[in-house]
């Protein structure tokens, strides 16, 4: 069962309720035809497009009065067959989409389309239908198919998309990778007539006659509709409460919510040297290694993957290689790489893809070497393989996407033009979606080869301008080399200090969810109760008559379509909270009924799922593990980085300066005490709403039996979100505090909401559950405090 973060679900209502705001105030097109809907999607890699636009597609389906048809198209073969396994029954989308028709467009036929009693999924790419001469082309789509639709093309049939009793269904078009989106893409959808247009993509860029046919008529609708009230509640005014076009057509998804719900990897590490391809690879190996033993360590089954990046018929110095060349002295960079993959490191040939246009000649590719050289042809062979060392150039940048992939070679050397942050998405996806004890399970890993170490810096700064332009709080390190280590592997130096795991108990909340879901009624289709009429609104905007200020005339239009209720409070679950589905039961048959959106039994639902989620925090508790104790793994520090007397580990680097400054007197107070890696470390549950669903404080300190989890937060203006990290954990079997977690602030902030003044430092605790600050004049008096 998927279940979708929060802000997913967010994103997914957001497009919808623009879409009913635009609905109510709809522009026309000369002739009285309505004008398209459009929302763009803009996102980070790994954010989770596909789910969120399939729930939005879902909500749509209310607005209908006949059930839609969605045209659900990308460029690559890949990605649609892998979107259509996701949908299709025991796909891990499938739940979302639950009563949808999913079907690949070949597979058509009239009775799909004239059925508007089933909402009806069509998969393409768009070379299904992107053909510059449509009459003359020779694309199946366009071509008259006697057998089955007749003398109309499919083409035909689908532009039409009229059901049996004579209405004319809805169509949403939805772009996965919308950034794809062409000239000529553009005006030969035009033709569909399609309701709306929803494209997702992490970099958005819109061809002329897109803008000109869609765009522009909403952003002039927006700069003009009156209902600015209405704009608020759908996030599309700006600062001052002024519509803002641009924000109504995009909706952006914070990049930091997806780092925080634990979809992508919190840091890269970037590795540079000048020595030749070799020692880049047997670095890159070490890694591994090292990432296989974490992985073990930690009882997981992560199988790291690496992919190496190169020209592919080109040699080092520029001449192009013989294909003709015996195999054992060509000098093309996938062969290079892959015989001193095998040859010297011993990796078995069948773990081994290329995945090129490499060439060969009389019969020399070698038997063993796994070669994918038709490229989308062939995807579906190689991602079968499930190989662990893929070699290839640029053509996986889109359509394959394997969390388990952590480490990338790149070869940057001889002027090559690679551009590393285009590559930055295939290694991002964390794996198992779940952030882990240790930091390189949680880290991208790329080791570069380059000529000179200003192409290093370069490439680093270029992802840097990336990851902050998309607001991606990721962490980047860096370490460059001419041939020699500068990065020691580090061990814990003290063995005597225990941290255990701290788990959600939930047994008791599993009673009042059962309680609370036995309350809710049982229906039958026929019970008035599950019927909602629909409504339908019209208003023209006149672009002439600006000062018209006439209302929205509503009148009744049948019923809204059924979805079943099981679908429907499993949404509103999702959407509150990642943690409640897992003790929910909704097998009962009662669940079973479908219901009409806007009927009293769908009303209830949103007040079900809300006492459910209050239900669940209110009687969870947060346990003291004893039972699994913590094991910290090794440790990767630059040399030079600043060495201590008491910490776990004998240096740290990546401090701020606050947070040396507070590591140091750490150290002056002779305590035990480690720095919490950033990307991964020790977290607690977090028992309230919201998607981040764990606490990961910056110190740990041992005093005794007491472990203190204290985290700095400079001089930020502190609101009362902190309040859900202030508390103290007991140990069930002997009832006593065994941690306590301690905030520290620069300034004195006498409560929470109010600005810090002056010097010092203000630590904050809790005392018979509410918030108390104490503030202090040095931080090691602030240290001293934290540990009371």
């Amino acid at each position: 069962m998927i279940e979708l973060k929060s802000f997913q679900s967010e994103s997914a209502r957001l497009i919808v309720a623009r879409y009913g705001l635009f609905n109510k105030f709809r522009p026309l097109r000369p002739g009285g035809r309505p004008r398209p809907f459009f929302q763009a999607l803009s996102a980070l890699t790994g954010s989770g497009k596909t789910p969120i636009l399939a729930q939005a597609v879902g909500l749509l389906r209310a607005h209908y009065p006949v059930e839609p048809i969605v045209l659900w198209m990308s460029k690559a073969r890949s990605v649609v067959g892998q979107t259509l396994a996701n949908f299709s029954a025991g796909g891990k989308y499938h739940e979302i989409l639950e009563g949808f028709r999913v079907e690949a467009i070949q597979d058509m036929e009239p009775n799909m389309l004239a059925d508007g009693s089933v909402p009806l999924i069509l998969m393409t790419t768009t070379g299904v239908f992107n053909n510059k001469d449509q009459v003359a082309g020779h694309l199946k789509i366009y071509k008259a198919d006697q057998d089955l639709f007749g003398d109309s093309s499919p083409w035909d049939r689908l532009r039409e998309r009229v059901t049996t009793d004579g209405k004319c269904r809805p169509l949403i078009v939805v772009y996965d990778e919308g950034h794809n989106l062409s000239e000529q893409q553009s005006k030969i959808l035009g033709e569909l007539d399609a309701d709306a247009y929803l494209l997702a993509s992490a970099t958005m860029t819109l061809p002329e006659a897109f803008q000109k046919a869609v765009v522009q008529h909403i952003l002039t609708w927006v700069e003009e509709v009156e209902d600015v009230s209405a704009l608020t509640k759908v996030k599309a005014v700006d600062a001052e409460g002024k519509p803002s076009p641009g924000l109504f057509i995009t909706t952006a998804i914070p990049s930091d919510k997806v780092v925080e719900a634990q979809l992508v990897k919190r840091a890269i590490q970037f590795d540079g040297t000048t020595a030749p391809m070799e020692r880049c690879l047997d670095d890159l190996k070490e890694r591994m290694d090292l990432l296989k033993a974490e992985s073990d360590r930690l009882g997981l089954i992560v199988a790291p993957k690496a992919i190496y990046v190169c020209k592919t018929n080109i040699n080092d110095d520029g001449t192009k290689d013989d294909p003709k060349a015996p195999f054992n002295i060509r000098q093309a960079p996938p062969i290079r790489i892959w015989r001193y993959l095998v040859e010297q490191q011993k990796v078995l040939p069948k773990d081994i893809a290329i995945y090129a246009n490499l060439e060969f000649a009389n019969g020399s590719k070698p038997e063993e070497l796994n070669l994918f050289a038709k490229g989308d042809s062939d995807f579906d062979e190689f991602s079968a393989g499930n190989y662990t060392h893929i070699i290839f150039n640029l053509a996986l940048q889109e359509g394959w996407d394997d969390p388990a992939c952590y480490c990338a070679y790149i070869d940057k050397s001889m002027g090559s033009a690679i551009q590393v942050e285009q590559i930055i998405g295939r290694v991002l996806r964390q794996y198992g979606a779940e952030h882990y004890e240790s930091p390189h399970l949680n880290s991208a890993h790329f080791f570069l080869r380059v000529d000179k170490e200003s192409v290093f810096d370069e490439t680093i700064t270029k992802v840097q301008r990336k990851l902050s332009a998309e607001g991606a709080p990721i962490e980047i390190t860096s370490t460059f080399t001419g041939g020699s280590g500068g990065v020691d592997i580090l061990d814990p130096r003290f063995d005597d200090v225990s941290l255990c795991e701290v788990h959600v108990e939930s047994s008791e909340a599993r009673t009042q969810v059962d309680e609370e879901l036995a309350k809710y009624p049982t229906y039958t289709e026929d019970d008035p109760s599950t019927k909602g009429e629909a409504r339908t609104g019209t208003r023209v905007v006149d672009m002439t008559k600006l000062g018209d200020d006439s209302k929205v005339a509503w009148t009744p239009g049948g019923y809204t379509n059924p979805v079943r209720l099981r679908w429907l409070l499993t949404s509103a679950i999702r959407e509150r909270s990642t943690g409640v589905l897992a003790l929910v039961d909704l097998t009962d048959p009662k669940f079973d009924v479908r219901v009409q959106i806007n009927s009293p039994a769908a009303a209830m639902v949103n007040d079900v799922a809300e006492r459910l989620v209050e239900a669940y925090f209110q009687f969870s508790h947060l346990m003291y593990e004893t039972s699994a104790p913590l094991s910290f793994g090794p440790l990767r520090v630059a040399k030079g980085a600043p060495a201590f007397s008491h910490s776990l580990f004998e240096r740290y680097a990546g401090l701020n300066k606050f947070e040396m400054q507070f590591a140091e007197a750490l150290d002056k107070a002779k305590v035990r005490w480690h720095r919490n890696p950033n990307a991964g470390g020790y977290s607690i549950p977090l028992l309230t709403p919201g998607d981040t669903g764990s606490f990961r404080p910056d110190f740990i300190v041992w005093t005794g039996k007491k472990v203190f989890c204290l985290d700095t937060k400079g001089k930020h203006l502190l609101s009362e979100a902190v309040a859900r990290k202030l508390f103290d954990i007991i140990d069930p079997d002997t009832e006593r505090t065994v941690i306590q977690v301690r905030l520290i602030s620069q300034g004195k902030q006498a409560k929470l909401g109010e600005k810090p003044t002056g010097n010092g430092f203000t630590v904050w605790k809790t005392k018979s559950g509410a918030v108390m600050p104490i503030y202090t004049d040095t931080i090691n008096k602030a240290v001293a405090e934290c540990l009371k």
